[in-house]
């Protein structure tokens, strides 16, 4: 009696019980309704050697063929009438039966001998927060940065099923919710401690939104922008490029708008403030106004001085596209700018902050019409 028993068990674990066309994925089984007929409870006896080898025994194989995993929720129940599963285990609450073997374990009480092998040899999970981890929660997350360039999970994402870029074991994985529970909840603690360096190389960080945006985001951008244009003066409608030139994780960023909010609204400014040395280093520019009198105006009336000896810039002049003009100041339409600052007042901060420079290179903008036309005469 005994030598039959052990075949029987022995030899369980090679015989699957799988139906033909049958998918996989990590929610599959946990919405599995069972069509339950109206029977008693059944009992779970977990040093019942019959029940292991007739019932819980190929449960769990089917369940292991299914789904890839021993993960079984805690409410599953094997569905009646479904031929993926062999019909002696329809309606038995595998669930609850495994939490209740695990539960036997951790009191350090002896475990059923005739299933120690079997389960030896499924590699049954007894840390089920542990496996999660290693099996859902971290290929997902790396998974999901090889996608797409960083590692800032929506709340709300789930992985999406039927998707060839997703391994099916993960198909259905709610990603989302899960990392706002690490962040939030302080689940996964242990485990997410234990793997720091796998998680900094996919980029995935516990700081705060805003800190992961800036870093993340908008500082590699200002970055890119730099190396791309030669300055850091971007303008609002500016939308970093879906190209291999800027890192993947800033594509679709609306970095002028971004970098509008910051000059005018003070948005980041702990971030700015921070990394004040990075941005002077970068060149960012942090009053456009400023940036535009300071390296292209005021150079263009520096080199109109050299150019015609004259402060006075007729309305039609534009910068021309040659030596000696500097080249921010190519294209500049600063005939315009002059007669701006003449009748509106424009630029009015900086005209007084360099008073002493224009002065010296002979530009007044009050000039009175007897000077106009005597400055004009010596122009043409």
């Amino acid at each position: 009696m005994l030598r039959a028993f052990l075949a029987a068990r022995t030899g369980f674990v090679c015989r699957p019980h799988v139906a033909p066309g049958s998918k996989s994925g990590i929610n599959r089984c946990v919405g599995i309704s069972s069509t339950s007929r109206p029977t008693s409870p059944i009992r779970i006896n977990l040093h019942n050697a019959r029940a292991w080898v007739e019932t819980i025994a190929p449960s769990l194989q089917t369940f292991l063929t299914l789904e890839k995993h021993l993960l079984v929720p805690l409410r599953f129940t094997v569905p009646y009438g479904d031929t993926k599963w062999p019909e002696k285990t329809w309606g038995y609450p595998l669930g609850l039966y495994c939490k209740n073997l695990r539960a036997l374990k951790q009191q350090g009480k002896s475990l059923p001998f005739f299933a120690v092998d079997d389960l030896e040899a499924l590699d049954f999970p007894w840390d089920m927060r542990q496996r999660k981890w290693d099996v859902l929660v971290l290929p997902s997350l790396k998974r999901y940065s090889e996608l797409n360039g960083h590692c800032e999970v929506p709340a709300k994402y789930v992985v999406p099923t039927g998707d060839d870029a997703w391994p099916k074991l993960l198909w259905g994985f709610k990603l989302g919710q899960t990392v706002m529970s690490v962040k939030y909840a302080g689940t996964y603690k242990a485990q997410r401690e234990g793997a720091q360096e796998e998680l900094e190389e996919i980029g995935f960080s516990m700081k705060g939104w805003r800190i992961r945006m800036w870093e993340a985001k908008i500082f590699p951008a200002l970055e890119a922008f730099k190396r791309e244009f030669g300055h850091c003066n971007v303008n609002f409608n500016f939308v970093v490029p879906d190209s291999d030139e800027w890192p993947k994780a800033t594509r679709g960023l609306r970095l002028g708008a971004t970098v509008a909010n910051i000059r005018c609204r003070g948005n980041y400014d702990d971030m700015t403030a921070r990394d004040k040395d990075k941005l002077e280093a970068i060149g960012f520019t942090w009053s456009p106004e400023d940036d535009r009198w300071t390296y292209k105006i005021m150079p263009a009336f520096e080199t109109f001085q050299q150019v015609y000896r004259s402060g006075w810039v007729p309305v039609d002049f534009v910068v021309p596209d040659e030596e000696p003009w500097p080249e921010a100041s190519r294209g500049l339409r600063l005939g315009n700018t002059f007669m701006k600052v003449r009748h509106t007042g424009a630029y009015s901060s900086y005209v007084e902050r360099d008073r002493e420079r224009l002065d010296q290179l002979g530009v007044d903008f009050n000039a009175d019409i007897t000077s106009v036309q005597a400055l004009k005469a010596e122009y043409l």
